[in-house]
């Protein structure tokens, strides 16, 4: 799977080829909501009553509200997402990150980040709720002339799976790149982290992408790819939807 992400990051270098300066829509700032729709694939590890663990996968749509504001020096934005009936299962979630980046026209600078990922899952006859509390930080480099910016950080996650069978802590270190790239009316983000657990033996995979491109100034449309790996469930979701922009 980590060969699989890194050729998708890869992959998605050669759209920064073509960047010029300039900011989203000719905006520095500015706030979009989008509602989305597609798909979600779920793989969902389930304890029977004789304590053995089997994997159920499914697909089913998944639906979400994603919004975010872009400042030169602040990103915030909230996910939300839900799915019924897959795996015979509910799901929703909700994933809230603010990113502050520090001088906002110089080529190296750092950025602090803090996040929080609620993860509920509904089986038949049972409750799994997820809580990922994060932090992150690390160097910042603009290219200004291309429209790019990378930012490789390192971070810490106190992960809790609560279940009716008992609660799982999971302290881990978090290893990630994030990076965008602007372009007129045009935006591609992408985000990877390993995360790298300290208190059980499995580790895990988190890949996000999304583009962005504007119609007009106020109206554009979004389709973003989700990859997300957890103690009972892995998920792989494609959304698309509008975006409006202020």
């Amino acid at each position: 799977m980590n060969r699989i992400l890194l050729l998708l990051l890869a992959a998605a270098l050669p759209l920064f080829a073509h960047a010029d300066e300039g900011a989203f829509g000719g905006r520095a700032s500015f706030f979009a909501v989008s509602p989305v729709a597609g798909w979600d694939r779920n793989e969902l590890q389930v304890r029977g009553r004789d304590g053995r663990t089997s994997t159920e996968t499914d697909t089913a749509p998944e639906y979400g509200l994603f919004a975010v504001f872009i400042h030169p020096r602040f990103v915030v934005n909230n996910f939300l997402f839900w799915s019924k009936n897959i795996n015979d299962t509910d799901i929703w979630g909700n994933l809230f990150f603010a990113n502050y980046y520090h001088q906002p026209d110089v080529p190296v600078t750092w950025n602090v980040g803090a996040g929080y990922l609620y993860h509920k899952i509904k089986p038949e006859m049972t409750e799994i709720d997820v809580k990922v509390p994060m932090v992150k930080g690390g160097p910042l480099f603009r290219m200004k002339q291309w429209g790019i910016t990378l930012n490789p950080y390192l971070g810490y996650a106190w992960e809790q799976v609560d279940t009716p069978h008992g609660d799982q802590d999971n302290d881990s270190y978090l290893y990630g790149i994030s990076g965008w790239w602007r372009w007129r009316m045009i935006m591609v983000a992408a985000k990877y982290y390993y995360q790298d657990s300290q208190e059980i033996d499995e580790n895990f995979n988190t890949f996000r992408a999304r583009l962005n491109f504007g119609i007009t100034k106020n109206v554009g449309g979004v389709i973003r790819f989700d990859y997300m790996e957890h103690q009972t469930t892995t998920d792989t979701s494609v959304l698309a939807g509008p975006t409006f922009m202020f």
